[in-house]
């Protein structure tokens, strides 16, 4: 199954009027990825479908980063395959890579494509021919796998993939078993992709990677993040420029230092935290503890007062007893994240921490978990009450929740807010005034005045 070819592929898309349906679970990374993807397709002459029903080909990019994403994973494929037993399904993603043997038992599947084989896949599909020969293919996990985009399908901002891979070893994580290394993209390629973006109206754009932090290290000419945030800047028609996940490590003096000169640098990051006790940071083999992360987001908002953190928690992890939860609530209500992903621990074969053995009671388990989301649902209401009655720009985005009722937007510092009673175009820039917080959203009016355009 991982031979098969797609011949023909691209005369019968000129003949017919093929169509091709696309899933994708998982991260940002994934999601650009997916992008490159529908670009190529779209290309050929093949049409977006969002019907399973009517597509000849369901590309579904999967993820592998939980056992719930392994189920999600499979379950597409099945589903899919009940919707329609003829269209041809492509896998491709972090799961099809970390276990193409059971990918390659669904009925349905006609092709995996691993994460190193995107390019190829990509090249393949531009000419019909067949794919080269196993030997001669790039193994992205030591070099960068060359995608690129144009534009992003119903975003008013877009996702920009700056790397790939991992440095680090957390205990936990099995992504970085299927995405190697770190590897970075040529500073040249990322500004020429922005500047494509900005022709098609995008105004701002997430750097996105799976250590974002580690850009540019493993380049000839060593150019690291902030390097390339100071080239990003100088694009006229970039409005904000916004970081994707990135680890406590690597925020460097210089990084925060950019934040704070440059306007368009968004005053928002999402560092994960995983633990606030030290103990339990240290089996997840993480390269800091948690006064580092404390002292870490007070220098942060020492240089920017309306600096947003959000933020990512595990819980449940091998050896995490209550007290050692206990200092992860805590810490959070020290550093107050506006967002908080949760996470339960997902033992996952071929990690280091696979061999922990401990196990909490699942009502304990439930317990935590609730804890957490009221702890989190608590702090964003903290956040956002410090911003009633105050005048702030947002970026207007397509969101099909806002409908006819009103608009939705974020802040540079990535609030949200709900606009009522004025329909604004998705990315129009516009100053609104804070009302009131309903459930963590900021509830705002416009006045007519303030509206400057996309």
């Amino acid at each position: 199954m991982m031979g098969k070819g797609f011949i023909g592929m691209r005369e019968s898309s000129e003949q017919g009027g093929r169509k091709v349906k696309f899933l994708t679970l998982g991260c940002r990374v994934n999601q650009y990825e997916t992008q490159a993807i529908r670009e190529q397709f779209l290309r050929q002459k093949y049409e977006e479908t969002e019907s399973a029903q009517s597509a000849d080909f369901v590309v579904i990019n999967t993820c592998t980063v939980t056992h719930e994403s392994d189920r999600q994973s499979r379950y597409l494929i099945r589903k899919t395959y009940r919707e329609n037993p003829k269209a041809k399904i492509v896998v491709t993603g972090c799961w099809a890579d970390g276990d193409s043997e059971t990918a390659e038992k669904l009925e349905g599947v006609y092709r995996i494509v691993s994460n190193s084989d995107k390019p190829d896949f990509l090249r393949e599909l531009s000419v019909g021919e067949n794919p080269p020969d196993e030997k001669t293919k790039i193994n992205s996990k030591w070099c960068f796998p060359c995608l690129n985009i144009s534009q992003f399908k119903g975003r008013t901002r877009a996702y920009v993939k700056i790397q790939d891979g991992c440095n680090h070893a957390c205990s936990f994580c099995k992504v970085v078993l299927v995405r190697g290394p770190s590897r970075s993209r040529p500073m040249r390629d990322v500004i020429e992709e922005t500047k494509r973006l900005c022709d098609f109206g995008i105004r701002e754009i997430v750097l996105t990677g799976v250590q974002l932090g580690a850009y540019g290290y493993d380049l000839e000419k060593r150019q690291i993040l902030p390097d390339l945030i100071g080239e990003l800047v100088r694009i006229p028609d970039l409005k904000r420029i916004r970081l994707s996940s990135i680890e406590p490590t690597d925020v460097s003096k210089d990084l925060i230092g950019m934040m704070a000169q440059s306007e368009k640098i968004c005053h928002h990051l999402h560092i994960p935290l995983q633990s606030g006790d030290d103990e339990v940071l240290k089996r997840m083999n993480r390269r800091y503890d948690s006064r580092f992360f404390e002292n870490l987001i007070d220098q942060i908002r020492f240089k920017l007062s309306d600096f947003i953190l959000t933020a990512d928690v595990i819980f449940g992890f091998p050896g995490e007893d209550v007290d050692r939860f206990d200092r992860t609530i805590s810490l959070l209500k020290q550093v107050k994240p506006y967002k908080t992903h949760i996470f339960p621990y997902s033992r996952r074969e071929g990690t280091r921490a696979f061999r922990y053995t401990e196990k909490i009671p699942p009502a304990e388990l439930r317990e935590r978990k609730q804890k957490l989301f009221e702890m989190d649902q608590t702090l964003r209401n903290e956040v956002c009450a410090q911003y009633v009655e105050k005048k702030i720009e947002i970026l207007i985005e397509d969101r099909e929740a806002a409908s006819e009722n009103g608009s939705i937007g974020r802040t540079d510092n990535y609030l949200e807010v709900f606009c009522r009673n004025k329909v604004i175009s998705p990315g129009s820039f516009v100053k609104v005034r804070i009302d009131d917080v309903e459930n963590g959203i900021l509830i705002a009016h416009l006045n007519q005045e303030d509206r400057y355009g996309p």
